[in-house]
């Protein structure tokens, strides 16, 4: 992630610990103790941030696959099949997009006599996707053994482009209960800013004294761990 990316996803989890310190103890002062729940809202955040990226990468390197396939299938070698492929996706996506970065990468190494499975590999480890990784295992096999090249593309193509649908299924099946989760995780916060601002006096007894602040501790140590199983049990790996 760049580090533009990871200082807004900062700026907003730090504006949340402030609020969270503001409704549970009163006190701006209350963020400092709670920095290491900063820093556990940070890395979900960042590790949530890169697993969209890398979805978004791998939906994109399906439609490389499938431009490649294409490409081979009018009778170019697989050198060739990557630039059209760049010409292809820059098209549809412009040639801003990450992945015809990536793609124009490639086809300039290949250029400089650089194998293009090494390459594959390289993208693979770069972007964390487990499905270019698979892609560029078999390809490598595949040009080493001297088999039909074109029939082996083909058949791991649609065994990924398959992999991604059924993974997209899921998660459109689950997004109703995605958002259900994201709305109750903001209930308890909800209540409490509505009673502060209806009833100011209502909280007042759990301020400012340690019998209030370890009150308020365990309720936001519960809400904390009711967030943690609500994510473990809808994350889909």
């Amino acid at each position: 992630m760049k580090r533009k990316e990871r200082g807004i996803i900062l700026a907003k989890c730090l504006l949340l610990i402030l609020c969270i310190s503001y409704l549970f103890y009163n006190s701006a002062f209350a963020a400092f103790p709670l920095s290491p729940v900063l820093y556990l809202l940070y890395r979900d955040a960042c590790i949530k941030a890169e697993q969209k990226k890398r979805e978004q990468t791998e939906d994109r390197f399906k439609d490389v696959l499938q431009s490649v396939l294409t490409a081979l299938r009018a009778g170019y070698s697989i050198e060739n099949a990557f630039v059209e492929a760049e010409k292809d996706l820059g098209y549809r996506f412009g040639k801003t997009d990450s992945m015809v970065l990536e793609l124009a990468v490639i086809n300039r190494q290949v250029k400089n006599s650089i194998a293009i499975d090494k390459l594959l590999i390289q993208l693979a480890e770069k972007t964390g996707s487990k499905d270019i990784l698979d892609f560029a295992a078999v390809f490598k096999i595949a040009r080493k053994s001297g088999g039909d090249l074109g029939k082996i593309m083909e058949r791991t193509t649609s065994i990924i482009t398959r992999r991604r649908e059924l993974k997209q299924e899921i998660e459109l099946l689950v997004a109703s209960k995605k958002y259900e989760q994201q709305i109750m995780n903001l209930v308890p916060m909800g209540i409490i800013f509505y009673i502060r601002m209806t009833n100011p006096q209502f909280f007042q007894p759990l301020y400012g004294n340690l019998f209030g602040i370890f009150i308020m501790s365990v309720a936001l140590a519960l809400y904390y761990f009711a967030y943690r199983l609500s994510e473990k049990i809808l994350n889909l790996g």
